[in-house]
This record gives structure tokens, sequence and C-alpha cells, in this order.
């Protein structure tokens, strides 16, 4: 039988062969590890695919950046000048108001807008579906449609709205559940090996979406992470003899183990998924970091630089948020995992603002929280990686964009890089996804909040280099504060379409600016850090070495 996906972790391990055992087959390939099956099975849950566009008199009212996700019905909006959808303003942190009116019958309203948006209708606000990324209308009549659109990008506004009677949607629901059924069958039915059981009852042997992977949490414990199309129990079965069993109720399958090498066979009910062997990085004096931002959906580009990163053995990878291109978009994390499993290492996960869109009505992103962190899991923590204190930062958490004072976020980050541990490291990084200074976005300088909050901290030596994305382009700028040299990287290049190019901000002017698509990989030691910047292709795009 073919191999199963194997992931080697830190130090060479031997790979392993699932069994051939007919009873308990294995598929040659997760399902979402195939481009063309990936993009079918995604455009089936699109609800703007089937969906009346409604094209209305849209009226925009205006913008504010009054901060804070609550907000009232803003009385004071009566009048505005009439415009075209899609419509998009250079506002960051911003919020933008728009108004239609419209005769309605009881159905679901779908809204596309840069970067998330709330809905009050008829003067009332309505939240979110239960159904998914839309609003549920249930009365019929004369409807006044007040959209908040809340951008923490650069350019943000309205692009569109969709509307689908409720009978319609509940066709579209079982029509699209009824493909999804079908393609998998026939995904599975490919796949699998054994010959033998063609006329089995393929429900019986559930697909994994995503291979299993390891992330470090943000409180310092790693987990292996995978994603079957069945919700219930899967079986690790341990070179000792031993077994343990791992329940899920949504098929996202959590392991958390503290030895350093882990050998398990994963099995569920007649599917063994193969043998895997994860290892954590033997981390002393010196370690390896692969980092990146902003593949941001771009999935072929990403899992080629995923590849790429996959034979560098690196001990960690970093992601500087944007992982997917819509927070909310259905099986869109389950992809991300797939092409970060490639990299065969570790991955440390910040979150982006577009990891937050869909899920701008109270700033919780549900699927990043459910399928990458853990339940309960902070989206922000310090991880110590031999030489390099590690913080990650995460001001989408906020609107505007920022740590608000009072905040549990900003208390912790007072209390972490005034710590001793803190400053006795070698090297001290702070991984957050907006910057603070960025010259390859017009009009866009930097995140003022980010700089305003780190700024004093350059200045008392207490942060070394700043990593980050958001801008998509790779930047690099060395700055001094107060006799303290502070390193400032920008890999934003991972995926996302990239920014235009002979066309830059004034300011700040950067060292290096690179507009490709690439990964870094730097190498610290106690005394030297070591930056190459590769472009897909593998080539060098820059390089940089500094003794500390």
């Amino acid at each position: 039988m073919n191999k199963l996906i194997l992931f080697l972790l830190g130090a060479s391990i031997a790979s392993c062969t699932p069994a051939n055992d007919p009873a308990s087959p294995t598929y040659g390939e997760v399902f979402f590890s195939n481009t063309s099956w990936n993009n079918e099975w995604s455009d089936l849950s699109r609800f703007s695919s089937d969906a009346e566009v409604l094209d209305l008199s849209w009226q925009f009212l205006g913008m504010d950046s009054i901060s804070g996700i609550d907000r009232e019905y803003p009385e004071n909006l009566i009048s505005g000048e009439p415009v075209l959808l899609p419509h998009r303003l250079d506002a960051p942190n911003h919020s933008l108001w728009y108004r239609a009116q419209i005769e309605l019958p009881p159905g679901l309203l779908g809204i596309r807008a840069d970067d998330g948006t709330q809905l009050w209708v008829n003067g009332k606000r309505l939240h979110r579906s239960d159904l998914g990324e839309f609003f549920e209308i249930t009365t019929a009549g004369a409807k006044e449609l007040l959209i908040r659109v809340v951008n923490n990008a650069m350019a943000g506004g309205l692009h569109s709205v969709y509307w689908m009677e409720r009978q319609d949607f509940e066709s579209w629901k079982e029509r699209t559940e009824d493909k999804q059924d079908s393609l998998l069958l026939v995904r599975k039915r490919e796949l699998l090996q054994s010959q033998s059981l063609s006329n089995a009852n393929l429900d019986e042997y559930p697909i994994l979406f995503s291979s299993p992977v390891m992330l470090l949490g943000t409180d310092g414990i790693h987990y292996v992470r995978w994603i079957s199309e069945k919700a219930g129990e899967c079986f690790l079965q341990f070179p000792d003899g031993s077994r343990e069993v791992i329940s899920s109720q949504d098929g996202v399958f959590t392991y958390e183990f503290d030895q350093h090498t882990l050998s398990f066979d994963l099995g569920q009910e007649k599917t063994f998924h193969g043998k895997y062997t994860f290892a954590k990085p033997s981390l002393s004096d010196h370690v390896k970091l692969a980092v990146w931002g902003d593949s941001q959906g771009g999935w072929e580009t990403f899992d080629e630089l995923s590849k790429l990163i996959g034979r560098q053995q690196v001990d960690y990878s970093i992601g500087l948020g944007d992982l997917v291109n819509d927070g909310s978009e259905t099986w869109a994390y389950e992809r991300f995992l797939e092409a970060a499993a490639q990299m065969k290492t570790v991955q440390i996960p910040v979150p982006g603002n577009h990891d937050y869109d869909g899920y701008y009505e109270d700033l919780a992103p549900t699927l990043l929280r459910s399928r990458v962190f853990r339940e309960e899991e902070l989206t922000y923590g310090v991880n110590y990686l031999g030489p390099v204190a590690l913080m990650r930062l995460d001001p989408n958490e906020f609107f505007p964009v920022s740590l608000p004072e009072k905040s549990a976020q900003l208390n912790w980050f007072l209390e972490v890089i005034e710590s001793e541990k803190w400053r006795n490291s070698a090297w001290k990084i702070l991984a957050i996804h907006q910057p603070p200074y960025s010259q390859g976005w017009p009009g866009y300088h930097g995140e003022i909040s980010i700089r305003k909050l780190l700024e004093p901290y350059f200045h008392r030596g207490l942060i070394d280099v700043v990593m980050a994305g958001h801008t998509h382009d790779y930047e690099r700028l060395s700055q001094d504060f107060s006799g303290s040299q502070v390193q400032f990287f920008i890999f934003g290049g991972a995926g996302g379409g990239l920014e235009p190019v002979g066309e830059d901000s004034l300011f700040p002017q950067m060292d290096q600016l690179i507009k490709k698509h690439h990964v870094g990989l730097m190498d610290l030691d106690e005394t030297s850090l070591s930056l190459k910047v590769l472009d897909q292709s593998g080539g060098t795009l820059d390089s940089l070495f500094l003794r500390k």
C-alpha cells in the first residue's frame, strides 16, 4: 500500500508504512490534499453562488472611528449619498455605514464586506444566523436595512448583498449536502486502497479532511490536531501496545502530549489512517524558524511554499496572520491545516484580521478557535524556544486594532515584558499581524496603535525583533531607539495577492522592500541572527546577519 503522509519533526525519525490489512483499509491521501477536489468541494458551500444579488439604491451614510465592537442604532445617520456596489474607501480602523429600503418575504440575507458586518433591520439589531454566514429575516414586509461595515484593514466597504427566500434556502441546503455526500463518496472510492471493499458501506470508513499536524499552544503545550469526515472516536495505538481513545463532537480531534517523541497508529471505526511520528525540537542554544504570513487563501502558492519549508528542516513555523482569506468560510481552515502539514514541523499560528472575518459582531473568531486553537486557549501568549522568547499578540481581538487600557491582553503583555525571564532571553521577538512600520502598501505606514504601544519598550531594549504580515510583500527595517537596535520584518507574501509594484508610501523608508511571494528562514543562537528570504523556487531574495 502507499505510504500515508509522514511528518518528520526535529531530529531524523525513521519512516513508517501502514500495515496491509484489508479489514482496516487506508486511504492514499487525505481529502484536502488535492487542489481540484478542494475547489469543487468548497464552491458547494458558497451561499452567494445560488443567492440573488440585491441591486438596491444604497446610500453611504458616512464613517466614524468610535472604538468598540458593540454599537447602538445610530440615530444621527439621517441622509447620505447614493453609491454603487462594490463600494470601497481607504479608511483603516473605521466603521462605514450603509442604508437601503426593500420589501422582503422571509428568507436569508448574505452580506459581503471588508472586513466584517453588523446589520440592523427596521432599527433593531439582527444577529448572524446559527445556520451560517448570513442573517435570517423571519417576517414579510418593508425593511430598512442598515449595515455597519467594520474595517480593520486599509481599504474597506460594502461589496454585495445577497438574498434567498426561505424555501429556496432549504432546497439549496439539501442540494449542497447531497452534492457533497456524492463528491465525498467518489473521492473515497478513488482513494480506497483495498479493492475487496469496493461494495462496502463507506460510511463506516471515514476519511481524514486534513492530516495530523503538531502545533505549539500559546500556553506552551504541544498538541497534534487532525480533522476527520466524522465526529465520534479515533483511536491511537502506541508502540508499547497501549491504546488511547480520543473523542470529538465535530470531527476536530486533538491530542496533547508532553513526551519528546510521539509515535502512534491512527484509526477510526474501520479505517486505518496510518502511522505517524512527531517529535518536539531539541532546543538548547540554537533554533531555526520558518516565518511567513498572509497565505490568505492563495492555496497553490501556499502549497508550494509549504513544501519548500518542509525541505528546510526547521524547528518551528510561525504563521503571522491571515491564515485564510475569510475566517467564516466553511472548510478554509481544514485546507490551511493540510497545507501547513507539508511543512513537516511544529506550527505557531498568529491571528490576523482576515481570520476574524465574518465574526465582527462580537470579535469571537469561531472557526479559528475550533479548528486551529484549542478550547479555552488564548490567541496570544509567550513561548520560550532555546535562545528566543517569542511573544504572540492579537490586537484583532479589539476594534479598532489595539490593546485597550484595562484589557486582559494588555495587562498580560505588561506583565510578561517586564518579567525577568523575558529580560534575560537572548532574543526578545514579537510576532504580530499588523506591523508598526510599513511602506509597501500605498497609503499605509504601519499601525499607529501598535507603534505607540511598543515604542517605549524599543527605547528600553526590551524588544529586539518585530515580525509581522498584513502588508503583502517582504520588508525590513533597522531602527535605533536610544542606543537599542530593533529589527522590523514584514513577511506578508505566503499566498495572498501582492501589493502593486511601483506604488509605495513615501514613508517610512524601509531598508529592503520586495514584492514577491516568499518565506523567511531565521537561525538564531545566543549571539547571532541569520536570515535568508526565499522565493517560491527557493532562490534567495534577501539575507541578513546580525551579531548581538
